[in-house]
């Protein structure tokens, strides 16, 4: 289900969205809106309704604006229609955007407000929940993005939520083809950007590793304060611009970030402790401690970046009390739906990983997956499907992604979808130890897996949206169900 469009407060003359826009006002310049929306199903009288081209053409619902009385509308030249004020450009999208960049620039000119964008391969999601979590600790009210706004409409449409109230924003920001980042990063125009990582992901759209790099690394040049990324990216570094402060995470000694300790307990929780440079750090021990409810390496290195940017972005150096802040603010976190979340039922414990899946989010699953199985001493059962959007690296990047599991030594692998069942073929001689099963889609995984697992077994499940395997995991919290 996709995510709503968070409703919004902010106010415009026509006049002064002709200028942000650089469109052409007809009407009075001196007619105001309240809010800005792109759904006449739930625009509110003396709203903007910015018609945007989608699925369906947003103009032709302009008659149901004007009968629902918008204030004003964005449409394409020669698009206005009698009755109601208008504003006329070339681009309605592009609009939406430099509209939302407008009223960013207007929020931050009688006030500070420290604005962080999220990017990457794999984890911007989780990260992004982390880091807004710190904000409110560290700065107050904080707006974040929510579920997948992290588009050229969710961006805009969420910055423009932005009100007097928020001391911070952090903001998700995601690609699939080439171009979208530079967009986004005009539109926030982020203090810091924070890069989680730079691997396969949507490849049909964006084409090589070096393409993404250039890609993520595009917000760069309109970032204000400094850029937050991996110590060990090779990638990355070097498309940092010189004049652009970069500040690094990782567990290498030289990382201005450092989770230089992780320890797993028998509850499932993991301390980290993660030391600061004392560039941005003035307490004696620069250190922030936490137990943390997130699964793997990968939760614990997410929480050392997301550290990095609240650190980057602050305006003065963290005190101790600041950093005992950050350290009870980790420890409240939880897993997201979907998204490595584990959890216990019916006599299982199940990682669901359901939500997403490129390469390098496969290859942390299965390592967060693997290290669960071998501190329980359990079994391990994996479902992995397909991972879209990859194009021509689809066959490679699926081959790849089954030796791992089998590499991970699982009791059972099912797997599900058209990708991952051939490379699964291709092995089946060599996985000797493994119970392995193809599965053409996620309801027939549903059906065999519950007579697969056996109670204490760590299941695994992932795959992208496309190929739902939501209903896998669904089906092992029914399992023992009367």
């Amino acid at each position: 289900m996709a995510t709503p469009i968070p409703s919004n407060r902010a106010e415009f003359s026509l006049a002064e969205i002709a200028r942000a826009t650089g469109g052409a006002a007809i009407g009075h310049d001196a007619v105001r809106v309240r809010s800005v929306s792109i759904d006449t199903r739930s625009l509110a009288p003396g709203a903007l309704f910015v018609a945007l081209r989608g699925v369906t053409d947003g103009h032709n619902f302009l008659p149901q604006a004007l009968e629902r009385k918008a204030g004003a509308a964005i449409v394409e030249r020669g698009r206005a229609i009698g009755g109601l004020a208008c504003v006329e450009v070339e681009d309605t999208l592009a609009a939406l955007g430099k509209l939302a960049h407008h009223h960013v620039r207007r929020m931050r000119e009688h006030r500070s407000l420290v604005l962080i964008t999220i990017g990457g391969a794999a984890g911007k999601t989780t990260t992004k929940e982390i880091t807004a979590t710190l904000a409110r600790a560290i700065f107050g009210a904080t707006l974040s993005t929510t579920g997948n706004l992290n588009n050229l409409i969710g961006v805009p449409m969420t910055l423009l939520s932005l009100t007097d109230e928020h001391h911070a924003a952090v903001i998700e920001c995601g690609t699939n083809k080439r171009g979208e980042i530079p967009r986004l990063a005009s539109i926030a125009e982020p203090d810091v950007a924070l890069v989680l990582n730079v691997d396969l992901e949507h490849t049909e759209g964006l084409g090589s590793i070096e393409d993404i790099a250039d890609e993520e690394a595009a917000i760069f040049p309109h970032t204000k304060r400094a850029a937050v990324i991996p110590a060990d990216d090779v990638r990355l570094v070097p498309r940092v611009p010189k004049n652009l402060p970069a500040i690094t995470f990782g567990a290498e000694d030289n990382a201005t970030v450092c989770l230089f300790d992780r320890a797993v307990g028998a509850d499932g929780r993991t301390a980290i402790a993660v030391r600061i440079d004392p560039s941005l750090a003035i307490a004696v021990d620069p250190v922030v401690r936490a137990e943390i409810a997130l699964v793997g390496r990968s939760g614990a290195m997410n929480c050392a970046a997301a550290i990095g940017a609240i650190a980057a972005a602050s305006p003065a150096p963290l005190n101790h009390e600041q950093l005992r802040a950050l350290g009870s603010s980790l420890g409240e976190i939880q897993p997201m739906a979907g998204r490595l979340a584990l959890f216990n039922a019916g006599g299982l414990v199940i990682i669901d990983d359901s939500y997403n899946a490129q390469p390098p989010s496969v290859r942390i699953g299965l390592e967060a997956a693997r290290e669960t199985a071998q501190r329980l001493g359990a079994r391990l059962v994996i479902a992995l499907g397909d991972m879209l959007e990859l194009g021509t690296l689809a066959k490679p990047a699926h081959a790849v992604a089954v030796q791992d599991v089998l590499a991970s030594n699982p009791a059972v692998f099912l797997a599900v979808g058209e990708e991952t069942c051939a490379a699964a073929s291709a092995v089946r001689p060599r996985a000797h130890d493994c119970d392995l099963h193809l599965c053409s889609n996620s309801a027939e995984a549903a059906r065999l897996i519950v007579d697969l697992v056996r109670d204490g077994d760590v299941v695994f499940v992932k795959g992208s949206r496309g190929i739902a395997t939501e209903r896998v995991v669904e089906a092992l919290r029914n399992r023992n169900a009367a």
